[in-house]
């Protein structure tokens, strides 16, 4: 049986468009630098902020999948990412690798085409940190690097083609309550 989360990774494959064919362009799994330029005009094969673009617009601008073909499409690839709350945020795609957030302060970099993982982080978090309510609003993309915002209060900037940690910075006591 398919779970609600790995369905949830395919459905947002097709949801986004991220059809096999608009991929195959894409197939080198080269880090782009994530630039204002390309954030003020991101390409239509990627999906490089929360909704798109600062417009907001959360559709995509390419035109594969139409009115006439929309019933042939069927999942690429699922998978599951092993942790049963709730996902929210969107994947973040650039140049075919996509970027996909947890609750529990995990973010795995998939290649978009084929969805294997290329790497996982897991945040080590505090054993009697409580997560009231365990989501995650996903991760940002600038220049090289993937941004989290963790449950125990830390930035963190991760080599985005890697996965390494490239600084990590607590922005607040998580035993405050923040």
């Amino acid at each position: 049986m398919t779970s609600p989360r790995s369905i949830l990774v395919s459905c947002l494959v097709l949801v986004l468009g991220l059809s096999p064919a608009m991929l195959t362009a894409q197939s080198s799994m080269s880090v782009s630098a994530v630039t204002d330029a390309r954030l003020l005009n991101p390409e239509p094969q990627n999906w490089l902020m929360y909704r798109g673009n600062y417009a907001g617009w959360g559709y995509s601008a390419l035109d594969q999948i139409t009115t006439g073909n929309v019933k042939r499409l069927k999942p690429a690839w699922n998978i599951s990412t092993g942790v049963t709350e709730g996902h929210q945020a969107p994947p973040i795609v650039n140049n075919g690798m996509m970027f996909v957030a947890t609750p529990q302060a995990q973010v795995l970099a998939l290649n978009a085409k084929t969805g294997d993982v290329i790497w996982r982080y897991k945040r080590q978090l505090p054993e009697e940190l409580l997560q009231l309510h365990p989501t995650s609003r996903g991760v940002g993309l600038y220049e090289d690097k993937v941004y989290l915002a963790t449950t125990d209060a830390f930035l963190v900037a991760l080599d985005a083609a890697t996965g390494r940690v490239v600084w990590e910075k607590p922005i607040d006591d998580w035993k405050k309550g923040y």
